[in-house]
């Protein structure tokens, strides 16, 4: 079976952690939601305690981490892999949502991950670069404490990476008529605010 998911797209510091873990205490259009972090869930894979993946695999998500690249089509199995024993820890149900952020990157990703899950909806944070950059220098997200890759240098290259290979996700999925609803992005812009102007909206599944 395929899960229902919620996409979420926006640059670096456009705030989709915060929204996805914030959504995860709602009941928006009656839905429980469970957020998958991809960055964070390579940045757990790879630590020593941690047995979801192969030393091999972990080696390549080391590399990927370091370098600030994304995951090639190639190696989507470990993508495939964390997804999968996040749903099975979490204990999915059918009727459920995942709220996906970070996965998928590209077009290749999101035909790999059409096996995997329904995307039901998308929600693109229209955060400009010079407005990212201001969020992840002041953390108003609150969730850039522990990151060692905010530079101006990394993030306008995260960014220019985004639009580049991220941002044509949505016109992929406008093309197969899945709702898209964007909404712009302040420095002060708080999970709390989009969430509240999404429940103005008809119900998402």
């Amino acid at each position: 079976m395929k899960y229902k998911a919620m996409l979420v797209l926006g640059s670096t510091g456009a705030g989709k952690t915060p929204f996805g873990d914030q959504m995860e205490t709602q009941e928006l259009w009656w839905n429980t939601y469970h957020h998958f972090d991809f960055g964070q869930q390579l940045r757990d894979a790879v630590k020593d305690d941690s047995t979801i993946l192969t030393p091999e695999e972990k080696a390549t998500v080391k590399k990927l981490l370091e370098s600030n690249e994304l995951l090639e089509d190639k190696d989507f199995p470990i993508a495939e892999k964390l997804l999968r024993n996040f749903i099975e820890k979490r204990q999915i149900q059918p009727e459920d949502v995942i709220i996906l952020n970070g996965l998928p990157r590209h077009l290749g990703q999101a035909n790999a991950l059409d096996n995997i899950v329904s995307i039901k909806f998308v929600l693109f944070l229209n955060c400009p670069p010079e407005v990212a950059y201001e969020r992840i220098k002041y953390n108003s997200g609150g969730d850039r404490t522990d990151r060692t890759d905010d530079s101006l240098e990394e993030v306008k290259r995260k960014v220019n990476i985004f639009y580049d290979q991220t941002f044509p996700l949505i016109e992929y999925y406008r093309s197969k008529d899945i709702n898209i609803v964007e909404v712009a992005v302040d420095i002060d812009t708080l999970p709390l605010f989009i969430i509240q102007d999404l429940g103005t909206l008809d119900a998402m599944v």
